[in-house]
């Protein structure tokens, strides 16, 4: 009787052992199952943050490219407009070298990963904008120079019919056809002419000057050019600046304090300045950079910029060997 209860028991006790593992196998299996459906939400969130991010970088790198396009047509522009307008060559290739510069600035935050509203970007696009804004105004002044010019030409057909009309008027038509003219070819600000530079050999006394073409040999580089007649250019003392630029594009300059302030607020170094009295009438003028013995000059091209009133009014170039 002892041995069948015995038995009951240990069968029992191994039934209950039984549905015990069950139930846990079961919590395990309902646990298993809620974490792989987290799991899966999970991983479909990070598909969408994935296709988000991928939006994105389409965006970022479609505002990269638009600036890039943009730059290339600014550049392409001002290519044109010096193309067909040899008189602002100066002043519309510095707007150009600005947008040359520009590229730089391109070409940095595009390797840098950063979008349109980076720090960098907004930087990007307000010196796009300026630059669009300052071509807008080129473009305003060569416009209304060629309505005047037009309009000039228009004026001096009249002049010359009503000049064929009548003798009488000969003397006035001719005075107000000049100055018509005159007043189409010149502007106040100077302009140069013949614009040449190359390096020079001094012999033992320093009196004599040797145009040599060997950077070893240079005892002095020199800048010579004419200034040409302005008849209304204001006749009054004036300073006269030369930037020599080596082959590095390095500036000859006298120290930190040779500078000068450029009309639209740059600051650059220059080499050489001369002080003239301007009198409306044609100058030859030469500006010598003295080499000391502790200067060795460079084979290489050489870049010679002239400037006045904070307007560049010439530049020329040479090399040695």
């Amino acid at each position: 009787m002892d041995n069948t209860t015995t038995n009951a028991e240990v069968q029992e006790e191994k039934e209950n052992r039984g549905r015990g593992l069950i139930i846990i196998l079961f919590v395990i299996i309902a646990l298993l199952a809620a974490l792989a459906g987290y799991l899966f939400f999970q991983l479909n969130d990070l598909k969408k943050q994935t296709e988000t991010l991928k939006v994105q970088k389409a965006e970022v790198d479609k505002d990269i490219e638009d600036y890039r396009a943009r730059l290339q047509e600014l550049s392409a522009k001002y290519d044109s407009l010096i193309a067909a307008h040899e008189g602002l060559r100066a002043e519309l290739t510095l707007e150009r070298d600005k947008v040359t510069a520009l590229y730089t600035d391109y070409q940095r935050l595009k390797a840098s990963g950063e979008g349109a509203a980076s720090t960098g970007g907004k930087s990007l696009r307000a010196k796009l904008e300026e630059m669009q804004q300052t071509l807008d105004e080129n473009l305003a002044v060569i416009a209304d120079l060629k309505a005047k010019n037009q309009d000039l030409t228009n004026e001096n057909f009249r002049a010359v019919k009503e000049l064929e009309e009548t003798n009488a008027q000969n003397g006035k038509l001719t005075q107000e056809n000049s100055k018509l003219t005159k007043t189409v070819e010149v502007a106040k600000r100077l302009k140069t002419y013949e614009l040449y530079a190359d390096a020079v050999r001094l012999s033992k006394g320093g009196t004599k000057e040797k145009q040599t073409d060997k950077a070893s040999k240079a005892d002095r580089l020199r800048v010579c050019f004419t200034v040409l007649d302005n008849q209304i250019a204001d006749k009054q003392e004036k300073l006269l600046y030369a930037v020599i630029k080596d082959p590095d594009r390095k500036t000859f300059t006298q120290g930190d304090k040779s500078k000068i302030t450029l009309l639209k607020g740059d600051e650059i170094s220059y080499s050489i300045k001369k002080e003239i009295f301007y009198d409306n009438k044609v100058m030859q003028l030469c500006m010598n950079w003295d080499l000391s013995q502790e200067e060795k000059l460079k084979a290489g091209k050489y870049v010679v910029e002239i400037y006045a009133e904070g307007v560049l009014i010439g530049s020329t170039d040479f090399e040695l060997n």
